[in-house]
């Protein structure tokens, strides 16, 4: 038995219960955290996005500023997961997948707020002179539990600098395969993604802040844009295709075999690898921006959590009904993920269609890989601030984003859903016990912006217990 098989058969039942336990800590927590919010996300979006872009003219400085935390971020999200994620989903779940993936964004954003905050509340400031944070730093600071913040830690970079970055550079280099074919391509696409990354890496965080900041937002643009078009062009299907995704949302039963709790749970599984609300990956990167108040970037990367899903996800998921028809036509496919899009694109606009969904999902791919560095250094960082660690993390992720695209996409995806499920349920839970104040910094927020204050400014006395509490001085 070859070494793929066997690890298949160790996390296949694996993943199954680990996404049991973490349903309820996701899917519970979430909606515990939007009812205390009183819908904040939802309700006040107006500002939430204003909040997001309003930094878009401002000059880049030193450290990174609310908004490249916020490219940074939507850099993460907006990977493979919106292509090839959401063409997984609907194959492996039917179109009701997809509107599962909406009620967990919504959910998500709430979590994502919380999460964000914390890491706010307690960022500190590192050798490198960049702000550091994520569930390590809010577990040891604000529980004040020192070796479950080493697991958080190490448990991130297992599941982002590896897992993630591995599915990434997986999806990005088959899809370029896929639309350029020749020998050796494979080889060719994970050297050029690997060597790239290396550049970008070795740069540090700033470099990965100023790099996302002009990428992400004209990238994003681009593909909503180019999924526009081909909507458009199948506008026939447009009705089919909305009809599709609320009727099968429902169904006991899918027409590939599925149970209803199996199309919900992927609906999850793939919102979550999407838009990563809860797992603690956007919290390590809100923590690094240089803010006022850690409710604007909580309010900012809550926003980040809804544009993923609730727009992105849903372009690509339009892209494939509508140039299809139906869900069987689907099936008959008999293909997934990218591959899925690519073909979509090529019925509706040629041949140019798998290679333009090829190269963004290569920009997408690299900027998520970035990311994901980003957080992975910040982990690395926190266990130890040594430069040899940093420079390990940066070898390892080049490395992996290699091999993992020479090895295919299948069983990292498999290894990667499981440690997510982990990280997702340890986080919630964390998030939840130091909730208060998370609270207690929106309560700051609020009582300054009925007092006529345009941008709050926080200090860690308004906090009930500021101890942990190192940059609000």
């Amino acid at each position: 038995m070859s070494i793929t098989q066997t690890l298949t058969d160790i996390f296949n039942p694996l993943n199954t219960y680990v996404w049991y336990i973490a349903f309820v800590f996701l899917v519970g927590l979430g909606i515990y955290f939007m009812i205390k919010l009183k819908g904040l996300p939802i309700l006040k979006i107006r500002e939430t996005s204003k909040l997001a872009l309003g930094g878009a003219m401002e000059e880049s400085g030193k450290t990174v500023s609310s908004f490249e935390a916020f490219c940074i971020g939507l850099g993460a999200r907006v990977g493979v997961g919106n292509i090839a994620g959401v063409a997984s989903a609907i194959v492996l779940g039917g179109p009701g997948a997809v509107f599962w993936m909406w009620i967990f964004a919504i959910i998500g954003s709430a979590s994502s707020f919380m999460e964000s905050t914390l890491a706010q509340i307690f960022k500190e400031k590192k050798s490198d002179g960049q702000f550091h944070s994520g569930p390590a730093y809010y577990v040891q600071k604000g529980l004040k539990s020192r070796p479950l913040a080493i697991v958080l830690a190490i448990l991130i970079v297992i599941t982002f600098g590896i897992g993630f970055v591995g599915v990434q550079a997986a999806n990005s280099v088959s899809a370029l395969a896929n639309a350029f074919s020749f020998e050796n391509s494979t080889y060719v696409f994970a050297t050029i993604i690997a060597f790239a990354a290396a550049i970008i890496i070795f740069g540090g965080v700033k470099r990965i802040a100023s790099f996302s900041a002009k990428v992400v937002p004209p990238m994003a643009v681009l593909w909503l844009l180019l999924g526009a078009v081909v909507i458009a062009m199948n506008y026939d299907h447009i009705i089919d295709a909305i009809s599709m995704i609320f009727t099968y949302a429902f169904q006991w039963e899918s027409a590939a075999g599925g149970l209803l709790g199996a199309v919900i749970m992927n609906g999850l599984k793939r919102g979550v690898f999407s838009n990563e609300a809860g797992l603690g990956s956007i919290a390590n990167i809100a923590g690094t921006a240089d803010t006022k108040h850690p409710v604007k970037q909580g309010m900012i990367q809550s926003f980040g959590t809804l544009v993923d899903t609730l727009v992105v996800c849903t372009f690509t998921a339009l892209v494939i009904l509508t140039a299809f028809g139906s869900y069987e036509a689907v099936l008959g496919t008999g293909i997934t993920k990218a591959p899925l899009v690519q073909e979509a694109m090529s019925m509706t606009i040629g041949d140019v269609g798998p290679i333009l969904v090829s190269l963004f999902m290569v920009v997408f791919a690299f900027t998520s890989l970035i990311g994901y560095y980003t957080m992975s250094e910040s982990n690395i960082r926190f266990v130890s601030d040594n430069r040899t660690f940093v420079f390990i993390v940066r070898i390892l992720v080049i490395v992996v984003a290699f091999l993992a695209a020479i090895a295919g996409a299948d069983l990292m995806e498999l290894i990667c859903d499981t440690f997510m499920a982990a990280m997702g349920a340890v986080n919630m839970l964390c998030v939840f016990l130091l909730s208060k104040h998370a609270f207690q910094a929106l309560k700051d927020w609020k009582a300054q912006k009925d007092a006529g204050v345009e941008e709050p400014v926080f200090h860690r006395d308004a906090l009930d217990d500021p101890s942990g509490v190192t940059e609000w001085e």
